[in-house]
């Protein structure tokens, strides 16, 4: 019994500490008020999202030069085809990426390009069974010729087990997923310059 009510302190007490401390930490990270409460290009396709987490960085470099890294690391090379990210060196220019096309190579479920405003704005929705889910991108290029990157996810899950589990993942892996891709591509667009 007293083993039951310890276990049973300990997970409150984490979930607690997650719900009040680290939750709000990750689902901002980086990023600034004005940031979060602002409008970004996709909110649109989500209206009540039941996940929003909106994140930034500074990165020392033009967006021109954050943008190609963006793309090249996202997934999308020219022709269509993943790009390989452990190659080293600038990426090539991006060409022929346009609205429709599908990131990371996945032909069924995978990323969509929604809207592309280049070198400032890409909009990517994945619309599945269980879930629809947006990842809206803005660089906002500051006076010192850095860019602003900030990066908003939004996702809407069916009320479903599978729906609900879906949720359940994001609230907690994309964190992990986004950090790490947005510190990549600001250490190779910096040590490009």
């Amino acid at each position: 019994m007293f083993m039951t009510r310890s276990l049973f302190r300990l997970a409150a007490g984490a979930a607690a500490g997650y719900l009040l401390a680290v939750r709000p930490w990750h689902l901002r990270w980086g990023a600034d008020d004005r940031e979060v409460h602002a409008e970004m290009p996709g909110d649109d396709l989500i209206r009540l999202p039941q996940h929003q987490a909106t994140r930034a960085v500074t990165v020392g470099a033009p967006p021109a030069t954050v943008w190609a890294w963006l793309v090249r690391l996202g997934g999308y090379r020219p022709g269509g085809t993943p790009a390989a990210t452990g190659q080293e060196g600038p990426p090539a220019e991006p060409q022929g990426l346009k609205v429709g096309d599908v990131l990371h190579g996945e032909a069924d479920g995978g990323f969509a390009v929604e809207l592309l405003d280049p070198p400032h704005t890409l909009v990517l929705a994945m619309r599945g069974a269980d879930a629809t889910a947006t990842c809206s991108i803005r660089l906002r290029e500051l006076e010192d010729g850095k860019t602003r990157m900030i990066f908003r996810l939004r996702v809407r899950a069916q009320p479903t087990v599978r729906g609900t589990a879906y949720l359940a993942m994001t609230d907690v892996g994309d964190f992990l997923a986004m950090r790490r891709q947005m510190l990549a591509i600001k250490e190779r667009a910096e040590s490009a310059r």
